[in-house]
């Protein structure tokens, strides 16, 4: 799937209730308990279907969007890779709500060597297109202008 998954809702049970209230019959279906909004670096490697999104390149450094499924829901993280990079660096996440016209901070990681890939938590997706992930690396975390930023998505 290029756009991330819709997010299950409780809404099953309020039509169920709706629905008793006006007489008719309906089966109880179970709750399902809200995901977690975030998953820690750990279970990133536990995700399955990853897919790679919006890379860009600087050198023999690449920033990307990763995207998997964990317990059945999509969550989206930042990646570097490559070799070169400032082992005293950072790549970090950012969120939009508004399609990329204002951004806020996720998380980061503390890069500790030059070399292979690391990457942040991973974050829910959600299916509001103006709901999007970028993710940056830099030597000074949070830099207005990182040294390599991946695209939009």
């Amino acid at each position: 799937m290029d756009r991330r998954t819709l997010l299950r809702s409780a809404g099953s049970a309020a039509v169920a209730g709706s629905l008793g209230a006006l007489g008719v019959t309906a089966l109880a279906t179970p709750a399902h308990a809200a995901p977690p909004g975030t998953i820690n670096t750990d279970q990133v490697f536990e995700t399955t279907n990853r897919l790679t999104h919006a890379p860009n390149q600087r050198g023999t450094i690449t920033i990307e969007i990763r995207s998997g499924y964990y317990g059945g829901y999509q969550y989206g993280w930042g990646r570097i890779q490559g070799s070169g990079w400032d082992p005293r660096g950072w790549v970090w996440l950012d969120i939009s709500t508004d399609g990329g016209r204002s951004w806020s901070f996720a998380d980061a990681t503390y890069l500790s060597d030059g070399t292979g890939y690391t990457h942040t938590s991973g974050w829910l997706t959600q299916a509001d297109p103006n709901y999007v992930f970028r993710a940056s690396y830099d030597s000074n975390l949070r830099a207005v202008n990182p040294y390599v930023r991946s695209g939009v998505w």
